[in-house]
């Protein structure tokens, strides 16, 4: 499949992002904010320390999911618990008829944020807001054209309606 025009092509790129990445990360996301608690926020001293806050997050996610509950992360998109039935399946080397037995599955779902963020174009790439580093401000058109089909999901959207223009995901706005 080839990517639309503007979109980044990189080969260099990762294939993954591994917890220890994520580690990595975060540890030096929190040395780059200056001075203590007391004049500009936490400071994560040691790696060890941004072990164990991500080990200790993701951990917390993985006993909601056990518990069966909903795991919903705002901007990033929601986990759930699927309960597979069992089946009649077949081993693809040999062909054997085997039975697979009920399981419970993870199932994601991406945000529209999440999205808008990823098909994006390259050209419409994120600034840094001034006022909270953390924050991503990128300029998204106010108006788009109703969608014709009627059975895409963004035209069965609540906010989709006839007659009105539909107003596209926003992160941040950039405020002068």
């Amino acid at each position: 499949m080839e990517l639309p025009a503007g979109f980044p092509r990189s080969p260099k790129a990762p294939k993954s992002f591994t917890r220890s990445e994520l580690i990595r990360s975060i540890y030096e996301r929190f040395q780059r904010i200056r001075g203590d608690r007391e004049e500009g926020g936490p400071r994560l001293r040691r790696l060890a320390q941004a072990e164990s806050l991500v080990l200790a997050v993701l951990d917390e996610i993985a006993g909601a999911l056990e518990r069966g509950m909903r795991v919903e992360l705002r901007g990033v998109g929601v986990l759930s618990v699927k309960e597979k039935r069992g089946r009649q399946g077949r081993n693809p080397r040999t062909g054997e008829a085997l039975v697979i037995d009920p399981h419970r599955g993870v199932r994601f779902r991406a945000s529209e944020l999440l999205l808008a963020r990823l098909n994006r174009p390259a050209s419409r790439s994120p600034e840094r807001h001034k006022s909270d580093p953390r924050q991503l401000a990128f300029p998204i058109d106010d108006q788009q054209e109703e969608p014709t089909d009627t059975n895409t999901r963004a035209a069965r959207l609540p906010f989709a309606r006839e007659g009105k223009t539909r107003r596209k995901a926003t992160i941040f706005e950039k405020s002068e």
